[in-house]
């Protein structure tokens, strides 16, 4: 499952990489009862999407090369719908319910996978609710990320790929280390 924007893709988050796809909640695996939790100090959908329709000016670093794009966030009810300009004809549709957050990924308007995360999280804590390498590694009062000043934000990290997201505003940044090239920056420049 990939997502040029976000781990989720990119989860970051955006997402990317995350490592499950599934189309329903899967409660009959007890070995990791940490994956079932649903209690936790942190509300992902607080950091995850914006608390408004937005959009989102980023810078893309690879190597030497720089790429300017944007992302717009739609924000209806519970759900908000993201799309950026680096890859048109993809889409990620969060959703929040009572016990979970689907986030469903498009490609040319047709299912491109989906996952749902845990509604409350702890430092530590696996966000996915089928098991992952994603896990809520830390929250900043302040942080800075490639030279921008960011407040109140969680890092998840999914294997070894990073993604930062600031409360009421998602995603400001994300690192991803490529195969031979060196890596992939993306961060907020609003």
């Amino acid at each position: 499952m990939y997502k040029n924007t976000f781990i989720m893709i990119t989860i970051l988050i955006t997402l990317l990489g995350c490592g499950t796809t599934t189309t329903q909640r899967d409660n009959t695996d007890t070995s990791n009862k940490q994956a079932y939790s649903n209690s936790g100090e942190y509300a992902l959908w607080d950091y995850l999407v914006p608390q408004q329709s937005s959009t989102n000016n980023y810078i893309k670093t690879t190597g030497s090369t720089k790429q300017k794009y944007q992302t717009r966030y739609v924000k209806e009810d519970n759900s908000v719908i993201e799309s950026s300009s680096d890859v048109p004809n993809e889409k990620t549709v969060y959703k929040k319910g009572a016990n979970s957050i689907s986030v469903s990924f498009l490609k040319d308007s047709q299912p491109n996978g989906h996952y749902e995360l845990h509604t409350l999280v702890d430092i530590g804590d696996m966000v996915t609710i089928k098991t992952s390498s994603c896990i809520l590694k830390e929250h900043y009062d302040s942080f800075s990320f490639q030279g921008k000043k960011f407040e109140d934000v969680i890092a998840i990290e999914c294997g070894n790929t990073p993604g930062y997201y600031q409360k009421g505003i998602g995603e400001i940044g994300q690192e991803q280390a490529l195969n031979t090239t060196g890596r992939v920056v993306q961060v907020l420049s609003n």
